[in-house]
């Protein structure tokens, strides 16, 4: 932003006021007819200023002849060079202004910087006077509830205190009280040790209960695995007498296919018997049959020669 004072009508007053007196109407002289101002600011009213002068048309001029051609040739030959060599000195000129306004902006970035710092620095401050701020504020907020909570015990001990001095004035009234309650206590005290003797009887009857009770749990229990084994032996002796009987049936049946095979051995060989006797009487006629026959058929005997 512009500092005020500084205006476009003052930046080009300066550069034109220059240009009338033939001198170049350059960004530092400028800066030095105005002698204070930002930087950028008279620069970008100075460029505009520029524009604007390259923005006017040309002057019209009339048709010179050949010599005045000729000779504003030569002239402007002349010209040219010396536009050259001003251009070149523009051109230094607008590098030393370049590098003066990048200073410059590096001067003005640096301020913003230390200030955007200053402004972090006091926001932090700031902040921090508030948390103090908000700290009192709740210091004090406390004291008052501390000093409102004082206040009550304040209340509260008096009232205690009249009240103590009510029951001072009542001592003798509670000393009485404290005898008659004494005697109940030794009335109390007495009944309960009556009731303790009868909770102890209990508690040994209860634990005569129990003892028998459980010795009563361990014969049943005795009982039952008696009964258990006994049940088991029943069930492996059941076992034992199906298995004689199925062996004796079996037997039996064994017996019975033995009797009936020697029976039919028994008649096998009766059968057998009488086929030898039926063959034995047939034997003897054939015997003394064929003795005849072979006595027939014998050759006679040779004598026997004397040694």
């Amino acid at each position: 932003m512009a500092r005020p004072g500084i205006t476009y009508e003052q930046v080009v007053a300066v550069a034109e006021a220059l240009v009338a007196q033939q001198l170049k109407p350059t960004l530092t002289a400028v800066r030095e007819r105005l002698g204070s101002g930002s930087m950028n600011t008279i620069h970008r009213y100075w460029s505009t200023w520029q524009e604007q002068q390259q923005k006017r048309p040309p002057r019209k001029l009339s048709e010179p002849n050949s010599r005045l051609l000729a000779a504003l040739g030569a002239e402007l030959s002349k010209v040219a060079e010396e536009a050259a060599a001003e251009a070149e000195a523009a051109l230094a000129q607008a590098m030393n202004e370049l590098a003066a306004m990048a200073a410059s902006g590096e001067a003005l970035e640096k301020q913003r910087d230390d200030l955007a710092q200053q402004l972090l620095e006091v926001k932090t401050d700031r902040d921090t006077v508030a948390g103090r701020a908000s700290e009192q504020a709740d210091d004090i907020e406390r004291l008052q509830q501390g000093a409102a909570r004082h206040q009550e015990e304040l209340a509260r001990v008096r009232r205690a205190l009249a009240q103590a001095e009510l029951r001072l004035e009542a001592v003798s009234r509670l000393e009485d009280e404290l005898a008659t309650v004494r005697g109940q206590l030794g009335s109390e005290q007495a009944l309960r040790a009556a009731a303790d003797k009868v909770a102890a009887v209990a508690d040994a009857q209860r634990a005569a209960e129990e003892t028998a009770r459980q010795r009563a749990e361990a014969r049943l229990s005795s009982a039952e695995t008696r009964e258990g084994q006994a049940r088991q032996e029943l069930t492996e002796v059941h076992a034992a007498h199906q298995s004689t009987r199925d062996k004796l049936i079996e037997a039996v049946s064994l017996a019975a296919e033995v009797q009936a095979e020697l029976r039919a051995l028994r008649a096998h060989l009766a059968a057998k018997g009488a086929e030898a006797a039926a063959v034995g009487s047939q034997q003897p006629d054939e015997a003394s049959a064929n003795a005849m026959g072979a006595d027939e058929s014998k050759p006679p005997a040779r004598p026997r020669r004397r040694r």
